[in-house]
């Protein structure tokens, strides 16, 4: 199979990964050998080496460390470039609900490496991408070639064997694997080594100190909950985007507060009349700080206790 890409331009293979590096499957243009049953299917270099294998619902990818292969679910595996159709026939659905699924013209019989085929040409579903021809095997099913309207991209069987038997021992690995918590760790230690070796130079060339100093911050209220207008509880949120945090009040009680914020209230106190608190997501108030904001919240009442507050359960916000 030989794939083709007419165009200085590069291909963008949109990924989604957690955390390790994705599992991109790319096809050398000088051809890969592949041998199919069904979605089992192995590639293969033109000098022999493994590139990829699947049985169809485990995949094994064979480019960072030819005899230690990445291991993954096929689902999480994304092919570069042209040529995915020929290596992995894909369901009826995938047409139906993906991207391309209305024919523009009628699907025409014809002959392909001396075989009966189809010839489809689907229109994408964005205007922005080009339409995709499709030569599919009238007896297996297997897509033998597949070209963009535009002819900038394109993947074809050269040659092909139908019906010999393949062991299914061709399909698997046995041997050492890197698994997706194998490559996670590794993308976590180096991201570490990175963070030490950039820190340790800011240290080395920039400064050594801590560097802990007071910011202002602005704790005006950008939204209000009054929860009670008759005892003057109330709950507010202070900060733009997402939020900085949050501050509330309720009269004055000896019983527990459960207040549903994610970790504990950066301050509560007691007035007289009155339980606070204040939470800030990002930094500490600092004592200055908090004396200030007390002063401003209640400049007549001194504080004389503290509420027993109660943090949320794990996990929860």
């Amino acid at each position: 199979m030989r794939t083709h890409h007419n165009s200085d331009e590069p291909i963008k293979v949109p990924t989604i990964s957690y955390g390790e590096k994705p599992v991109v499957v790319g096809l050398d243009p000088d051809g890969v050998r592949v041998i199919r049953a069904g979605r089992k299917t192995r590639v293969e270099a033109l000098t022999g080496e493994l590139v990829f294998l699947t049985d169809g619902e485990t995949a094994w990818h064979f480019h960072d460390d030819p005899s230690r292969p990445r291991r993954t679910p096929l689902e999480r595996v994304h092919i570069a470039g042209p040529g995915k159709q020929l290596l992995i026939t894909p369901p009826t659905g995938h047409w139906v609900r993906g991207n391309y699924a209305r024919p523009t013209r009628p699907v025409e019989d014809v002959e392909f490496l001396g075989r009966p085929c189809w010839s489809v040409e689907l229109a994408p579903r964005r205007p922005d991408k080009p339409s995709v021809r499709l030569i599919v095997d009238a007896d297996s099913g297997a897509v033998l070639a597949e070209h963009t309207g535009d002819g900038i991209d394109g993947a074809a069987f050269e040659q092909a064997t139908f019906g010999a038997p393949a062991d299914p021992a061709v399909f698997t690995w046995n041997g050492p694997i890197e698994t997706d918590d194998d490559s996670r760790g590794k993308m976590v230690a180096a991201a570490e080594t990175r963070r030490r070796q950039t820190y340790d130079w800011f240290r080395e060339n920039v400064s050594a100190a801590d560097l802990h100093v007071p910011v202002l911050h602005d704790l005006t209220p950008q939204w209000i909950r009054i929860d009670d207008e008759a005892t003057g509880a109330f709950s507010a949120g202070f900060g733009g985007g997402e939020g900085d945090g949050y501050m509330a009040r309720r009269p004055r009680s000896s019983e527990p507060w459960n207040l549903a914020w994610y970790g504990e209230a950066a301050a509560a106190w007691s007035t007289a009349d009155f339980d606070w608190a204040c939470h800030v997501f990002r930094g500490t108030l600092h004592p200055e700080g908090l004396s200030l904001l007390q002063r401003r919240l209640h400049p007549n009442d001194p504080v004389v206790g503290q509420p027993d507050v109660r943090r949320p359960e794990p996990n929860r916000r």
